[in-house]
């Protein structure tokens, strides 16, 4: 139980890390909106999570001899997706913007509540398991 307890708290630290860096790049846009030669910036959240999850899944050793996979930190991941050129210079359009930062601090909450309600469930658990 520990271990499915720990994914889902470092898969959730992972997801709430990620959406701050999306928000700091969405407002760092926002803010260069007139910028000249601003090219704007952003995180493929869901590229970066699907890498994440299966990495750990892509190779299992069956010997003790067999070298251990070493899983890629998130800065890792970071590097390999981001985009060299994000288009022609001032291509940030506010309105894109800032549904974008309304999306995305709404799924940050939204994780966050799912945090909540999970450490709430092993609370129970725990009180309940003392009866």
């Amino acid at each position: 139980m520990w271990g499915s307890l720990q994914k889902m708290f470092n898969l959730g630290h992972i997801a709430l890390k990620l959406r701050s860096l999306k928000h700091n790049l969405i407002a760092s846009n926002i803010a260069n909106v007139d910028t000249p030669g601003y090219r704007r910036q952003d995180i493929p959240f869901d590229k970066v999570m699907q890498t994440y999850l299966t990495q750990e899944k892509m190779l299992k050793t069956t010997h003790p001899k067999h070298r251990p996979f070493r899983t890629r930190d998130l800065d890792e991941l970071l590097s390999t997706y981001q985009p060299k050129d994000l288009g022609t210079p001032n291509n940030v359009s506010l309105e894109e913007e800032m549904t974008a930062m309304v999306e995305n601090q709404l799924l940050y909450e939204a994780t966050v509540q799912a945090l909540v309600k999970e450490l709430e469930r092993l609370k129970e658990i725990i009180s309940e398991g003392g009866r």
